[in-house]
């Protein structure tokens, strides 16, 4: 497989490694990897600081506050030797993405916003974190002007290749490969007649119960559609309490994976579909005439955006008569006795956790996430070289560097080619790590190709136990060195990443 850049020889890989090592002499501050953006995988990639710090970096040696933990993805990865620091800030999948792009100005939740990776990793008036922090006392690195990596959950859509290309100039495109996936759970916090907490039934929630809750059709907890999916106390039930709704108010690939799965298995619902889309308001927005619900008018319900996993499973608990979807790992490391609701039988900690195995055939090349979905709201994909208004300058045609999971692969298992299996939890996100096809500093290279090649080193995902059975996180079986991406002496995603074109 060629991916259609200038691919590294023998002799330059040697030279970058050695100069790998020769900064490993230097101070860490100086050398540090940048990045930041999905939070879905955050307690995978530098363990449970994430879950009450936006920015995790660094070692204890030189860190006391907020470090990566050693048994991380990027905590493992930064032990190695010759390997510098890494730096992660948690923005959600659209602002690291949207950073990626950066320099750029968006606006977002209606308001104008530049975004840099030297902006500090603090939320704005309006929940948005424009930046990954570069310059943070101890990170150091004020001299970057692009971060060096980014975390998503949801693959690149054609606006984010657009705003790309805007920050980077018509000939410069990113690269993106899949990482991880996780399970999107289903939290809830409800007390039953006894006033005692309600768990979940060994059945659980079923689809078509989230189908209609999400829908607004199911807006009470005491409603019978609901009362073989949770187990109450003997001779209580379920109250009579509106059903109040968390969601993710900043853009994030946790609602694209929700709104993937609703949309493949809820169908039209009184004639209107759920819409794939990593803003859940444009998700719902088909239900609601008005706005979502918020204790106006009739309804005492209140729907309740947060920005961040971690913020969306604290309302959660905060809130009762909550329900809410929430990645499972950052549910567990901020509310550890939150309760999951099984779906279809299946538990997000139980029933997942085993490496998704992900063929050649499940990936695709060149495609973005289109901004017009399928008639019955399923993502659709199209080629870069078809995106217009405006037109973008697409990657050379034999480049294999921008690799996208198909989306109907995970919405739901049965379907032909299915990754999840029947006895996998069903509501499923796979999150992937971008960088830079240009333009990344001689002296970042090395490290940023290591970093970027961390989820497929075995010598790196042996040791990492943020990931794995129980923790809603699980790697992806690509094969030897990633061989589900292609053949033909390619060896890793690390060799799409270079400095020049």
């Amino acid at each position: 497989m060629n991916y259609g850049l200038t691919r590294l020889s023998t002799r330059t890989k040697l030279v970058a490694a050695a100069l790998a090592l020769a900064l490993a002499g230097v101070s860490h501050a100086q050398t540090t990897q940048v990045g930041g953006g999905a939070t879905l995988p955050s307690i995978g990639y530098v363990g449970t600081n994430a879950a009450s710090n936006l920015q995790v970096w660094g070692t204890s040696a030189n860190n006391t506050v907020d470090p990566i933990d050693p048994n991380s993805l990027f905590g493992v990865y930064q032990a190695q030797t010759g390997n510098p620091n890494v730096s992660y800030c948690l923005t959600g999948s659209g602002a690291g993405k949207d950073t990626l792009a950066a320099p750029i100005t968006l606006v977002v939740n209606g308001v104008s916003t530049s975004f840099s990776v030297q902006n500090t990793c603090v939320k704005n008036s309006v929940g948005t974190v424009p930046g990954f922090g570069a310059g943070l006392t101890g990170v150091g690195r004020t001299d970057l002007t692009q971060p060096n990596f980014a975390g998503s959950d949801s693959p690149l859509a054609a606006a984010d290749y657009q705003h790309y290309q805007t920050g980077h100039g018509s000939s410069a495109f990113p690269t993106q490969f899949p990482a991880v996936a996780g399970a999107v759970a289903i939290g809830f916090n409800v007390v039953d007649t006894k006033g005692v907490q309600v768990t979940t039934s060994a059945t659980g929630l079923s689809d078509s119960m989230i189908c209609n809750i999400l829908s607004g059709q199911i807006t009470n907890w005491d409603d019978t559609r609901l009362t073989s999916a949770f187990t109450v106390s003997s001779g209580a039930s379920l109250p009579n309490a509106p059903i109040n709704v968390q969601y993710r108010s900043d853009g994030s690939g946790t609602t694209f994976s929700l709104s993937n799965h609703l949309t493949a298995v809820c169908g039209a619902i009184n004639s209107v579909d759920f819409q794939a889309n990593q803003a859940f308001t444009s998700v719902v927005a088909g239900f609601f005439t008005s706005g979502l619900p918020n204790g106006n008018g009739t309804s005492t319900a209140k729907w309740t955006g947060a920005s961040g996993n971690p913020g969306v499973a604290s309302a959660i608990v905060t809130t009762a008569n909550s329900i809410g979807y929430v990645e499972t790992a950052n549910a567990l490391a901020t509310n550890p006795g939150m309760k999951f609701a099984n779906v279809n039988s299946l538990s997000p900690t139980a029933n997942f956790g085993t490496p998704l195995a992900i063929t050649s055939a499940a990936i695709v090349y060149n495609q973005v996430i289109s901004a017009t979905n399928n008639t019955n709201g399923t993502p659709a994909l199209e080629g870069i070289s078809s995106i217009t208004n405006p037109t973008v300058t697409a990657p050379p045609a034999n480049s294999t560097c921008i690799a996208l999971v198909k989306p109907s692969l995970y919405a739901k298992p049965g379907i032909p080619g299915s990754l999840i299996t029947s006895t996998t939890y069903p509501i499923v996100a796979i999150s992937y790590l971008l960088s830079h096809a240009q333009g990344v500093s001689s002296g970042d290279l090395a490290s940023t190709q290591g970093l970027v090649n961390a989820a497929y080193n075995s010598t790196i995902t042996g040791s990492v136990n943020t990931i794995g059975s129980g923790t809603g996180l699980a790697f992806l079986n690509l094969g030897t060195n990633g061989a589900a991406f292609g053949t033909n002496g390619v060896n890793a995603p690390g060799d799409c990443v270079n400095s020049g074109q």
